[in-house]
């Protein structure tokens, strides 16, 4: 297994759009574990006690976390993915509707609303990300345990916010066909690490609270992508070394173009793995010419879910994720 894919979070991916910046942020910290069938597990810390947090609509629980726009940069997007799961669920996504809102500082201590409300379905798309949420305790099932598989969850902004430089909160809340509360899996690093410097809060019984477990602040998982995936370095060649593009689109439903930049005439290997470090295909393995070059990823075989695809050339080793939903 090649560990250095277990440790791949990807925090922002900013890219160039027209004469606009685009922005796709990936702040996910999900796999932790072999689980069920050998499918990627995401096991809690070994100090905390919660395995998610709930967000159901119907219990009047929202999320919420933070995120930072650079400055001199303005973030233009219409595509949010969270995650979650509904216990017992099984490997069919059960999630009906997502609320999205975005606020310009931290929810119950003075942030406003500013953009989205608390009515509109934003979701589009759901299924199965290939990860279940465990805990050790063999009562639960331990880490073979299928009794909380994470979905993706795919919104849709039909109005893209136009954010300048600042931290936001991004906060949603979902519903599901079944009875027990929708909950969403807080990070968690390889070697089952709690993330330093975590802000999550959570709407509780209509109040905002930090997010703690075990006296530990949380974060949860979450992506932004510009203009419906177009995200990446759309002109390579105005660097002076390898550089690995984000993928386009991303996320993607079908096939996806990765590009890469060779400042000269070498090899290069490019390949793509899975959240646990399978080998799922090999896109290029041999001597590369000078100039740019765009690999169509075929996925038809494939499940959806997170996967990494990594660039080894003379000069080093660089990897991304990309997310792949159906």
């Amino acid at each position: 297994m090649k560990k250095r894919f277990l440790f791949s979070i990807i925090c922002s991916f900013i890219s160039f759009h027209s004469f606009s910046q685009r922005v796709y942020l990936a702040d996910t910290a999900f796999t932790t574990d072999v689980g069920f069938g050998g499918a990627a597990a995401s096991c809690i810390a070994p100090h905390m006690y919660d395995d998610g947090w709930q967000m159901g609509r119907p219990q009047g629980t929202w999320l919420a976390d933070e995120f930072t726009v650079p400055a001199d940069s303005t973030w233009i997007f219409d595509t949010v993915i969270v995650f979650g799961y509904q216990k017992g669920s099984g490997t069919t996504s059960t999630f009906l509707n997502c609320n999205l809102q975005i606020y310009s500082g931290t929810p119950g201590l003075g942030g406003a609303v500013i953009w989205g409300d608390t009515l509109t379905n934003h979701l589009v798309g759901t299924g199965f990300t290939g990860i279940y949420r465990v805990d050790t305790i063999t009562a639960n099932g331990g880490l073979t345990s299928t009794y909380r598989p994470i979905m993706y969850l795919k919104l849709y902004l039909p109005a893209p916010p136009v954010l300048t430089a600042g931290t936001y909160w991004l906060s949603w809340s979902a519903a599901g066909s079944l009875a027990v509360a929708p909950a969403s899996p807080d990070k968690v690093l390889p070697g089952r690490i709690n993330p330093s410097s975590q802000v999550a809060r959570q709407l509780f019984g209509g109040v905002w609270y930090n997010i703690t477990d075990s006296s530990q602040r949380i974060g949860m998982d979450m992506i932004i992508v510009a203009s419906a995936g177009l995200a990446g370095v759309t002109n390579l060649s105005n660097t002076s070394s390898v550089a690995l593009s984000q993928n386009i689109p991303n996320p993607f439903t079908g096939n996806t173009d990765i590009s890469f930049y060779m400042p000269q005439a070498g090899y290069a290997k490019l390949t793509v793995y899975n959240t646990i470090g399978q080998l799922v295909a090999t896109l290029v393995d041999g001597r590369s010419n000078a100039g740019e070059h765009k690999v169509t990823f075929n996925t038809e075989h494939l499940p959806s879910g997170i996967y990494y695809y990594q660039l080894s050339t003379g000069a080093g080793v660089e990897s991304k994720q990309m997310v792949m939903v159906r």
